[in-house]
């Protein structure tokens, strides 16, 4: 049986036993009579909770069609609303923020508003902000940071308290507060109060330092967070006394509490956070009618997981349970209306391509066995709702928006129903739901700039801004001039592939005397406006990247390409592949690279690889010219352990401006074989990918000399190569290539078609010492983004593939020394589309390379992180932050013959194109931080002085 197959077969069989269990409950198992006889829930169809023939969507549509904005005119984001009931009126808190759609605990400008709404009229008589940051009270003022997540209670006749957590992650420790509103007065007193947090250890202020203590204690392993301690599923009353869901979101940590009378102090009863692979977080907490302890848990990594409890304190591991079966990564609900329960969950299915548009509302009279009450589908989306019971109505509010992306941008508030009723359906019929409207193509910021990206405007010179602009796909376009003036195109600033400045000035542009300015996010996003006057009929034709906006009564329209007949397409593969084969020219060394080279005539910077030869000179590789056909190769040293480094030493450099297209020098690898060679291992190609590019390796026999000699470079094969070859038990030498699965690239698309049943992740095997390479075998993913695979051995002698794709990290094994693989699937590794480290140590242990500071998550390219496996990656230990920077990305690396491990990678290439290093130990690793005598970080290898 195949690895995969198994793997399959024991998750199917945890499954079944993880529902057995969820069944009983924390306190035993069902004996086998209890299992099958006929009191069994699945013995007898129950009778149904809904009327004949009805519509859960119709249900929905007619809910959403009363609902009305509750959040303030000026505010541009709002998220996460809770509220509660005094008479006839609701008291709605939410986050928001008056500049952009969406949140983020990361953005100080979010405060914490009150609604206050007439529950006869649906009129806000009053929006109320009670904490926003800096904001300074009579006896605290509030740090810098967000103030997120409240959460309101009724205490008292006239008190309703409103809680908030004040946060700015990785700065300092989160606090939750409260603030108290004067029902008598409707004002809020000009005080605010720590909230109290009581674990096995005693009692806190609440900060998730000690929220993740006390769990540590009770088995959690999963790294501790500064930020994102919420009450989340707040408040419920159970025999008198109030119940609250506490999470931290980033910990991916959950656990019940129970408010205390003084309504400050939150007592932890019991954590629920099994299995830790699943990422639980966000839960909605109920008791079922033998007062079982039930909660659905949000799940990251997937679809929602349930667990349950007899006492509150010891609960059972989380599963996936058959009445929720399409999940989607967001806030579920749990409540009870009379002697209904209402579960509401997020679908993953999307309408119109709109993220959270789907929102399920299933009832139950035991929890067991639900039925659809209500299915809200919208393209404004419906997101995180809070569901309450008022005077025998059920209210509701949740996040809706219409342009952002995120859809985050009011609080709608409504009636639900009487709870229990079903609302006469007769003579109504749903309405189709409309795509939304696209926003105008006007210069403003939060624009959407493109067709096939939701990237939107940050900024731009003033007189660009309220002009129209072409929305266009990102790739490029052609357009035709239909009355003539000004148009005005940005490209990037820094040098790239996306660079269009050379193509602009051919075409008559002129660059305008104006600074860069960050069109989109992003590092590379940032863009010089180019300006041109262009005449009646004209045309013009650009690349990506060239956004275009246009001047003052000047009209362009876009040209619809004329689909290639199936001659052209033939004649220009024809014409591409002769040009193609300019990369089966033998490349030159430049082993004298200056001044030519030197660091003042380099503008950018792309780690390719790091390596220590016997003697111990230190030898690392980088990309110059651009991620780009501009690409191409430089080298130096080290001769003090990477604490300086020389002038570039060579130089491999294939342009020539005879040849009808650029040759790139782009991936490869540096790499010491066990005979103390030096490998230099690159790829050449015409353009970015011809569609069969080729990798190639030149040797060097006294790396550690005064003048070293290289010998002359040989072509192995076809495709790319950017991980170093690993030697295996046998003693054969292994080295991945990747032949790119998506074809050549621009005008060589359709190129060497008979390379298409080798176009994959391919493993290719030397057994004489690397005099000749022959192909083994080869694994194909969904989704590959240059594959970019290492291969490990592990200890039974299996191999295993790890691949970059463009949806993350995937994995593939071999059993038979890599002539098959299995069928590609997710790693529980969690990394972004990029590049990642993985090899065997001295020690037996297995290093990992990745970004973020958890093995399951990331945040993109920061926080680039070392971790170690004492079981062939199964579980992880550490996790050493190397460099917590944005725009870091591409490790590499070694480990010296001391232990010594040594990691290389860049940071913002194309605009500080820094090359670093760090150097470190296994200890440091273990530590989390650097305890080793000769460990150091963010050591800087190379930056180009280029003007």
């Amino acid at each position: 049986m195949k690895r995969a197959t198994l793997v399959i077969k024991l998750r199917r069989l945890t499954r079944l036993l993880l529902l057995v269990a969820f069944v009983c409950g924390a306190s035993g198992m069902l004996s086998a009579d209890e299992a099958t006889s006929g009191k069994s829930a699945t013995s007898e169809k129950p009778e149904s909770l809904l009327p004949p023939g009805w519509d859960a969507a119709l249900a929905g549509d007619e809910v959403m069609q009363r609902l009305v904005t509750v959040t303030a005119p000026q505010v541009k984001g709002a998220h996460d609303a809770e509220m509660a009931f005094v008479d006839r009126r609701a008291f709605v808190v939410a986050e928001v923020n008056d500049l952009k759609g969406g949140e983020s605990a990361a953005w100080p400008e979010i405060y914490c508003a009150m609604s206050i709404v007439n529950l006869d009229t649906l009129k806000v008589e009053n929006v109320i902000p009670f904490a926003r940051s800096q904001q300074a009270f009579e006896n605290e003022t509030l740090p810098v940071g967000a103030c997120f997540v409240p959460r309101i209670l009724q205490t008292d006749a006239k008190t309703l308290r409103c809680y908030f957590a004040s946060e700015q992650p990785g700065q300092r420790q989160a606090q939750t507060w409260y603030r108290d509103f004067d029902l008598t007065t409707q004002t809020f007193a000009n005080t605010i109060h720590k909230a109290r947090l009581k674990t096995a250890a005693g009692t806190f202020d609440m900060q998730p330092r000690y929220f993740h203590a006390d769990a540590v204690a009770r088995g959690f392993t999963k790294d501790a967070k500064d930020f994102g301690l919420y009450l989340f599923d707040s408040f419920k009353e159970f025999d008198g006394k109030n119940y609250v869901a506490i999470n931290n979101f980033p910990g991916k940590q959950n656990a019940l509490a129970v408010v205390h009378d003084d309504f400050e102090t939150f007592e932890i009863v019991g954590h629920f956070n099994e299995p830790q692979s699943a990422a639980l977080s966000e839960s909605a907490v109920n008791r079922l009618p033998d007062g079982t302890w039930m909660a659905i848990c949000r799940n990251d990594g997937g679809n929602y997981h349930f667990t349950t409890s007899r006492d509150g304190k010891t609960w059972t591991i989380g599963t996936e349970l058959p009445w929720v079966p399409n999940g989607a990564n967001s806030k579920p609900t749990f409540d009870r209306f009379g002697d209904l329960y209402y579960l509401g969950w997020q679908e993953a299915t999307r309408i119109h391509g709109v993220n959270r548009s789907v929102f399920n509302v299933d009832i139950s009279r035991d929890g067991k066995t639900w039925e659809r009450k209500y299915r809200f589908e919208s393209t404004r989306s419906f997101q995180y709702p809070t569901f309450r019971e008022h005077d025998g109505v059920v209210w509701l509010c949740v996040t809706q928006g219409d342009t952002s992306p995120s859809r985050k941008e009011a609080i709608m508030f409504g009636r639900l129903e009487q709870a229990g009723e079903f609302a006469s359906q007769a003579g109504r019929h749903r309405q189709p739901i409309p795509k939304p409207a696209e926003q105008a193509a006007v210069m403003k910021v939060g624009v959407k700039l493109f067709t096939d990206r939701d990237y939107t405007l940050t900024e731009a010179p003033e007189f660009l801004m309220g002009r129209s602009f072409l929305r266009t796909s990102i790739e490029g376009y052609e357009v035709q001039c239909q009355k003539p003036g000004e148009i005005f195109v940005m490209t990037l600033s820094k040098p790239h592939s996306a660079n269009q400045s050379a193509a602009l000035l051919k075409q008559g542009f002129t660059q305008v005397d104006t600074p860069e300015f960050q069109l989109f996010p992003g590092e590379i996003n940032r863009v010089f406006a180019w300006r041109r006057v262009l005449t009646k009929g004209e045309r013009l034709r650009v690349r990506k990247l060239a956004f275009l906006v246009a001047g003052e009564g000047t009209e362009v329209s876009a040209v619809q390409p004329v689909p290639e007949s199936s001659e052209d397409a033939a004649s220009r593969i024809e014409r591409m592949e002769k040009i193609a084969d300019y990369a089966l020219v033998p490349p030159k060394l430049n082993t004298s690279p200056l001044p030519e080279y030197d660091y003042d005539k380099l503008d950018y910077g792309m780690t390719i690889g790091i390596e220590r030869t016997p003697g111990g000179r230190l030898w690392a590789c980088w990309v110059a010219g651009g991620d780009s056909p501009q690409a191409f190769f430089v080298l130096a040293t080290s001769d003090d352990d990477g604490e300086h480094w020389s002038s570039p030493r060579l130089v491999v450099d294939t342009h020539d401006k005879e040849l009808p297209r650029p040759r790139s020098i782009l991936v490869g690898n540096l790499w010491t074989d066990p005979l103390g060679r030096l490998w230099l291992i690159f790829d050449q190609s015409m353009d970015m990918f011809d569609g069969r590019a080729g990798v190639w390796a030149t040797l060097c026999e006294n790396p550690d000399a005064d003048e070293p000699v290289w010998s002359a470079p040989r072509r192995i094969w076809h495709g790319v190569t950017l991980n170093k070859p690993t030697v295996l038990s046998t003693g054969e030498w292994m080295l991945p290539m990747s032949l790119d699965q998506r074809g050549g690239f621009g005008p060589f698309k359709g190129c060497f078609p008979e390379l298409d049943s080798m176009r994959g992740a391919n493993v290719f095997v030397s057994t004489d010492k690397g005099d000749t390479w022959e192909r083994r075998g080869m694994a194909t993913f969904p989704n590959p983004d240059w594959h970019e695979h290492m291969i490990v051995e592990r200890r039974d002698h299996s191999l295993w593939m790890l691949a970059r794709t463009s949806k993350g990290m995937m994995e593939s094994t071999s059993t038979d020394q890599g002539k098959t693989w299995s069928t590609p699937i997710d790693s529980a590794i969690k990394q972004p589309n990029a590049r990642f480290h993985i090899r065997r140590l001295s020690s037996g242990r297995l290093l990992l390379i990745k970004h973020g500071d958890q093995i399951d998550a990331h945040s993109g390219r920061v926080q680039l992180s070392a971790w170690l496996s004492d079981d062939d990656g199964n579980t992880w230990s550490g996790g050493l932050v190397l460099d917590e920077r944005k725009g870091i990305s591409y490790p590499d690396g070694f480990q010296a013959p001391d232990g010594t491990i040594y990691i290389s990678y860049d940071r913002n290439r194309a605009t500080d194109g820094e090359i670093l290093l760090a150097r470190f130990t296994e200890a440091d690793i273990l530590a989390r931080e650097i305890v080793g005598p000769k460990s150091k970080l963010k050591m800087l290898i190379s930056r180009p002085l280029a003007p």
